[in-house]
């Protein structure tokens, strides 16, 4: 008996030393983020939708009367004499937003230094023909599209204090496809 336990001690020790080096050699990933959670919105353009209404810092669809920081809605443009509901990107109310172009989404970690001088003064700047709008409509193929798809947008939460990164990836038949992360 006393022969098998010194057999099983060795292997026992060899074991412990593989596991040890197994764990010890693990790629530890600061920033869980960097590829992001990725969203794909309900139809916002269907008949009786009230729009996609997002928070960030729950990562889920709310109702239009929580708090939310990113919107997707059927806002009224006027084109001459007409008025048409063009599919827009709202900003919520509690939010700073900078767009970057710079900066491939996967590789921003951390809040630009800048960011507090980028941030849009006029939150309709990413709404439909705004100077930074997220989703534009082209009257030759009469088909909306997100418009420079690799921009990274920085939103900053007034609320906690937190700060996310989101990219568009795609808009097609009234659904939106984005991903973000915190920084």
């Amino acid at each position: 008996m006393k022969g098998n336990f010194l057999m099983s001690k060795p292997l026992l020790s060899v074991i412990m030393i593989s596991y040890l080096l197994l764990i010890g050699c693990e790629d530890k990933e600061t920033n869980n983020n960097q590829a992001g959670e990725e969203v794909i919105t309900h139809d916002i353009d269907a008949i009786g939708a009230s729009g996609f209404y997002f928070n960030l810092s729950s990562g889920t669809e709310v109702d239009s009367s929580s708090t939310w920081h990113v919107s997707f809605q059927m806002i009224p443009v006027e084109f001459g004499e007409a008025t048409y509901m063009m599919p827009s990107l709202i900003l919520g109310a509690t939010t700073y937003t900078a767009e970057y172009t710079d900066i491939l989404f996967e590789d921003m970690e951390d809040t630009p230094d800048s960011f507090m001088s980028d941030y849009f003064q006029d939150a309709s700047a990413v709404q439909y023909s705004g100077s930074n709008e997220v989703l534009q409509y082209d009257m030759q193929s009469h088909t909306v599209s997100v418009k420079d798809p690799e921009r990274v947008f920085v939103v900053y939460e007034l609320g906690n204090h937190k700060t996310y990164k989101i990219q568009f990836n795609e808009y097609v038949s009234g659904v939106i496809v984005f991903q973000y992360g915190s920084l």
